[in-house]
Order: C-alpha cells, then structure tokens, then sequence
C-alpha cells in the first residue's frame, strides 16, 4: 500500500477509535463539561460536592451564574443522571435550590417539604439517589421567616398542614419575647433533628454515612442577603 492511500485510512482509524473511547467513558457525578463558558472538574466526593456548592452560592450572590445554559444541559442529562448532592430544603417560592446553588439541570436532586422536614417518602428519595444513582451529599436546608417554624409555634390548625407543623414542634426553642430570634433557633434546630430522624429512618443512609461514601449536613439560607451558611 502506498503512503498516500496510508494517511487517510490512519486517520479514519483514529476518528474511530476516539469516538468509541468517549462512548465508553464512564459518567461521573459532575463531568467536566462547560455550561455558559465556565469548566467544571468532575466530583466524586462529598467533601468535593460541598465545595461546588459553596462555591455555586457565591456565584449566584455575585450574579456570575455559570450553569444557566439549560440547552445544554437538557442535551447533556436526557439519557441518564448521577447528580452530585440532594438538597431537602422547605416549600418557600424564594429559596430554589438549583439557581441560589448555581447548579442548573441535572446536578442536584432536590426535595421540598414545608419544614424541610423528612418522611417514608423522602427518605425512599434519599436512598434512590445515593445509593441507585451516586448521590455523594445529603443537605437539609432551613431558612429564616420560615411560615412552617412559625405555623408550629402559633399552633397552626389547618386540615393535614396540623399534623405537618406537630412534626415541626419538638425543635421549638425560645419564647416569643424575641420572635425573629426564636424562629432562627427553632428553624436551626429542626435542621439538626431532621438530619437526626434521618440517620434514625433510614438504615441504608446511616450505613453509607457510617462508611463515608455519603455525608449529610446541615444548612440555613438567609432570605435576606441570599447566602447559605453550612452548619456543623
């Protein structure tokens, strides 16, 4: 064979073999991908997830969001998803985990309750997503002037909202001679008690949490300035 006849088939060989390699690349939790420009590493850690979230809040209280082409995105996850984190965070319209974390479509699961808090179902959720799909983080969200924290402590009565706000009131903490103070405690605390009754629900999580393959933390959004901090 000549050389000239040689060269385009080589070439043709090696588009080939490139496509079939990219075919068999495994999926991780985040590939590095780029979303309105910006490059993102791959996460395969808890620790790594919560860095990314961190760091997706900061970009969202900036406004130098990166993951807002949803295009993209829909291309990038419509045959499967392996989101990095779970976020079990309350019913409030103001509080959209996947823009206030910067994270767009298909890297984060997201569950809301009124109360953030956890049943048979969102513990269900909990275990599909860590351990069918990779999940790496669990984080239970609260949040300041939040309606449910004060439903409990008003004794709200509502048909199933009464039963809802009951789960809400072992975390009721102060007395309403400072009201702003003793929603923030109180909301803080049923964090704290929802991560507990989770370790407690659910065997499969614990387990997971136990072996350090999944970690679950605890955070609290200010409505006010738009920041997330992480707690202890």
């Amino acid at each position: 064979m000549t050389q000239a006849k040689f060269i385009p088939l080589a070439l043709a060989g090696a588009i080939l073999f490139a496509s079939y390699a990219k075919a068999q690349k495994p999926i991780n939790n985040s590939v590095a991908t780029s979303h309105g420009g910006a490059k993102h590493a791959a996460i395969n850690t808890a620790d790594e997830a919560l860095a990314e979230l961190k760091n997706g809040n900061q970009r969202f209280m900036e406004g130098k969001l990166h993951n807002t082409n949803y295009k993209e995105d829909i291309e990038q996850t419509k045959s499967d998803q392996h989101p990095h984190s779970l976020i079990l965070s309350c019913l409030d319209s103001r509080i959209p985990p996947e823009i206030i974390f910067d994270q767009g479509i298909g890297n984060i699961f997201v569950a809301r309750v009124a109360g953030n808090i956890e049943d048979p179902n969102i513990l269900g959720s909990m275990e599909f997503a860590t351990k069918v799909k990779g999940t790496k983080l669990i984080v239970v969200m609260g949040h300041n002037k939040c309606g449910a924290v004060k439903g409990a402590i008003d004794n709200a009565e509502l048909g199933n909202l009464t039963q809802l706000v009951d789960q809400i009131k072992p975390a009721i903490t102060g007395d309403k001679s400072n009201m702003d103070k003793m929603l923030n405690e109180t909301a803080e605390k049923n964090v704290q008690l929802t991560i507990s009754d989770i370790l407690k629900q659910s065997p499969v999580i614990a387990e997971q949490v136990k072996q350090g393959t999944v970690k679950i933390v605890g955070a609290f959004y200010d409505l006010t300035s738009g920041k997330v901090n992480f707690m202890n």
